[in-house]
């Protein structure tokens, strides 16, 4: 599809832009892509969308059908990109909008296909429009227009973009996107040394708590080995998918990760991927996949024998701020909520989705669904950050 001049915050575009849509990531030059992702975290870039396509997991037997869109100067230069892909059903998300799909269909619409801009399988905030270092200032509004564009010509009820950035986030507001909220943990590096000096801006009831739950996996004679990526093998990950899923079976979810996407992700990131077991008596009973970048360690995957509940604590949590100490990294993230992880020292953050639809009584109907929904959200941000695990500083 062809763009033409655009023009954002008062600027000028004199060059055309062109915008077209590619079918699954392995038809993008890995460099171009990488170029407009560049920055902006591991799972933007062209390797790790390529190991969710052609690892098996964001395929159409899954309802994901690629539909990337990427923007050309008049050059022919890339210079910008937006992960997209159009979804036949609703499983495999974060932003849960069952409620939406009943609602609409009831009245005869039909709300499948949905466009969606999104990691799939990866609840990370980031950048969800990808510009390339000096894009024409136009870039972002070609993007979106293009879409909204698609989905006016296929009649596709509703565009929904998940845990974009804040810029991002503000971009479609501007547009007259609602927005949805949400509360994640994240762990923040405030200059520690050790795990000690953590600890020890903790509240003295946490600190204990925290100290008591170590000490116990401890003395349960649990161990942990941890494999670099570089060194995970086929055995690794049928036992890390086996724990995984164990997990998900109990809570009544599919545990959704092949050994291809694993593996293809060891291979390409290398080092930057750790897989922890959690072991008892030489047999495994937890697992965790954690993935570095940008100065964050990202929590990604745990699965788990039933019982592990402290082991989980230990895994995911205490090690990994010890490891993000270690290394000088500025954050860990938690992954999906969880109020449980802010006892372990990891503070709240909201986290967004923007949702536009094509027809004007849905997207009413369900701005003012938002409107109840958003203001119980910030209320429960708002008492989980007075809940703060820290040492009340003097004065505050």
């Amino acid at each position: 599809m062809r763009q033409g001049p655009v023009a954002r915050d008062g600027d000028r575009q004199d060059e055309p832009l062109s915008v077209a849509m590619v079918f699954g990531i392995s038809g993008v030059d890995p460099l171009e892509w990488d170029a407009c992702a560049a920055g902006k975290g591991p799972f933007l870039r062209h390797a790790y969308l390529s190991a969710v396509e052609d690892g098996g997991l964001a395929v159409p037997e899954n309802g994901w059908r690629p539909a990337h869109m990427i923007a050309r100067d008049v050059c022919g230069r890339m210079v910008g990109a937006a992960p997209l892909y159009l979804r036949d059903r609703s499983t495999d998300e974060f932003w849960p909008d069952q409620a939406w799909i009943d609602s609409f269909q009831a009245s005869g619409g039909r709300y499948f296909p949905k466009l969606v801009m999104e990691v799939p399988y990866t609840p990370v905030t980031g950048a969800r429009i990808l510009l390339r270092e000096g894009a024409p200032s136009g870039v972002a509004d070609a993007l979106s227009g293009a879409m909204r564009s698609l989905a006016h010509k296929h009649g596709l009820s509703s565009i929904h973009v998940g845990f974009p950035d804040e810029e991002d986030r503000a971009h479609f507001e501007q547009a007259g996107w609602l927005t949805r909220h949400a509360v994640d943990y994240e762990w923040r590096n405030a200059g520690y040394g050790d795990f000690t000096d953590f600890t020890a801006a903790l509240s003295s009831h946490r600190r204990s708590v925290m100290l008591w739950e170590r000490r116990k996996v401890r003395e349960s004679g649990v161990r942990f080995r941890d494999l670099p990526g570089s060194r995970v093998g086929e055995a690794d990950v049928v036992a890390f998918l086996d724990l995984l899923a164990d997990l998900h079976n109990r809570r009544g979810r599919r545990q959704a990760l092949t050994m291809d996407f694993v593996l293809r992700l060891c291979a390409t990131f290398g080092d930057a991927v750790t897989l922890t077991f959690a072991e008892s008596v030489g047999v495994a009973i937890g697992a965790l996949l954690t993935i570095e970048g940008e100065g964050c360690l990202y929590v990604r995957s745990w699965g788990a024998r039933e019982g592990a509940r402290l082991v989980h604590f230990e895994t995911c949590y205490y090690r990994t701020v010890e490891q993000a100490i270690a290394r000088g990294l500025n954050r860990v993230d938690g992954g999906r909520g969880g109020p449980h992880k802010l006892a372990r020292g990891f503070l709240p953050k909201l986290s967004h989705a923007c949702h536009w639809f094509l027809h004007t009584n849905m997207r009413r109907a369900v701005a003012e669904g938002l409107q109840l929904d958003n203001a119980k959200v910030l209320a429960a941000f708002t008492q989980e950050q007075a809940r703060s695990p820290f040492r009340r500083q003097a004065g505050r």
